[in-house]
C-alpha cells in the first residue's frame, strides 16, 4: 500500500475524512433522500432512489465520490438540512460542481457553523483509484485528496 495524492479544485474548504462511498451515476439528491423512510430519524441520509446504484446507502460521514448533481433548486435545501442535523457526508468529492450542489453546504456553514469541504476532481481515474470503504482525507485548504491504494489498483489505474 501507498498514500496517493490527487490535486483538485477547493470549491469549499475544510478538512475531513471517512470512508468513501462511490458511484459513476449522477445524484439526484431530492429523489434519494425524500422518502418517507428518511423521515425517521435512524434511517436519515439512506440514498432511497430505486434507479441509483446507491439505492440503501447511508452517506453520514462518507466522503461521497460522484460526478454529478441533478435535479431542482431542492438539491440544496436537502443537503442543508443534512448537515445541519449532523447527518450529512463528511465530504463531497464531485467531478463536475454547480452552484445548487453547494448552496446548502454554504449556508448550514453559515446559519449553523457546520461546515464539510468540496472539492472538484475531473479526472476519471478517481473512479480506478477510490472504492467504497477507503478512507479519504479531503484537504479543503491544501486542494488535495489523500487516501492509501494498492499498488494493484495504482498500476491498473495507469
Amino acid at each position: 500500500m501507498s498514500e496517493t495524492t490527487l490535486k483538485c479544485k477547493v470549491v469549499i474548504g475544510g478538512n475531513a475524512s471517512g470512508p468513501a462511498l462511490v458511484t459513476r451515476q449522477p445524484i439526484n439528491f431530492t429523489a434519494a433522500m425524500c422518502k418517507v423512510p428518511n423521515m425517521v430519524p435512524s434511517k436519515r441520509a439512506e440514498i432511497r432512489d430505486a434507479h441509483h446504484e446507491l439505492f440503501r446507502q447511508n452517506i453520514r460521514d462518507k466522503v461521497l465520490v460522484f460526478p454529478s448533481c441533478i435535479g431542482s433548486t431542492h438539491t440544496g435545501l436537502v443537503l442543508l438540512d443534512l448537515v445541519s442535523l449532523e447527518r450529512g457526508p463528511a465530504a463531497l468529492i464531485v467531478q463536475r460542481n454547480d452552484s445548487l450542489l453547494i448552496s446548502g453546504v454554504v449556508l448550514s456553514d453559515v446559519w449553523f457553523g457546520k461546515k464539510i469541504p468540496v472539492v472538484e476532481y475531473a479526472g476519471d481515474d478517481i473512479y480506478d483509484l477510490i472504492r467504497d470503504g477507503t478512507e479519504v482525507i479531503v484537504d479543503g485548504g491544501r486542494g488535495e485528496i489523500r487516501f492509501a491504494v494498492s499498488e494493484a489498483r495504482a498500476v491498473a489505474a495507469d
